[in-house]
């Protein structure tokens, strides 16, 4: 073989050698339906500045219909809300009760937080609205964080190993205000 032969060989073996790896296509997300109806059991942390509060949350979500009942660290009722289309509702635990026209109302009273309500069924189902930009995935396509009207939505854990698998902790967090919603059941 001539000398040039073989260096040409040589240096076609050496590019070769330095080839970039192959590019693994990043996970698409999976496009989910919204859920029509779920009910999940979980605890809710809220701080917002100074102030934070833990409690238990209860959620009932049907179409048209949600209800949520809050309650203390020893499983005492603090607030029941109930939302419809008519409006809102809440009784707290002492008997007073209150009305407004949506459910963020409500809980701007009881928790001291303004959230956007009627976004969190998608947010914790892991299932964001088509407006909402999508920053990361994990390996089966679910969400692992997004950002929807101001607010970033962190998906900490799943409930398990199927694609379809709901959240069991998410992090919602805009400026100051951060909410840890840890769900212990979920009935799809």
């Amino acid at each position: 073989m001539k000398p040039a032969s073989l260096l040409l060989m040589l240096a076609v073996a050496g590019l070769a050698g330095c080839a970039a790896p192959a590019i693994v296509p990043a996970p698409e997300m999976r496009a989910l339906a919204p859920l029509a109806r779920f009910a999940l059991e979980g605890r809710l942390q809220v701080r917002d500045g100074e102030r934070s509060a833990a409690v238990g949350v209860d959620w009932q979500h049907d179409p048209g219909r949600d209800e949520w009942l809050f309650t203390g660290p020893l499983g005492q009722g603090l607030a029941r809300i109930e939302a419809d289309g008519v409006g809102a509702r809440m009784q707290l635990s002492d008997g007073r009760r209150s009305e407004a026209a949506s459910a963020g109302e409500l809980a701007e009273a009881l928790l001291g937080v303004s959230a956007p309500f009627e976004a969190l069924p998608r947010w914790v189902t892991a299932r964001p609205a088509a407006t909402a930009e999508v920053r990361r995935l994990d390996a089966l396509g679910r969400p692992l964080q997004l950002v929807d009207q101001g607010w970033t939505i962190d998906y900490l854990e799943y409930a398990g190993e199927s694609p379809d698998s709901p959240p069991r902790k998410i992090d919602v967090q805009r400026g100051d205000t951060r909410l840890r919603l840890i769900v212990d059941s979920w009935n799809p």
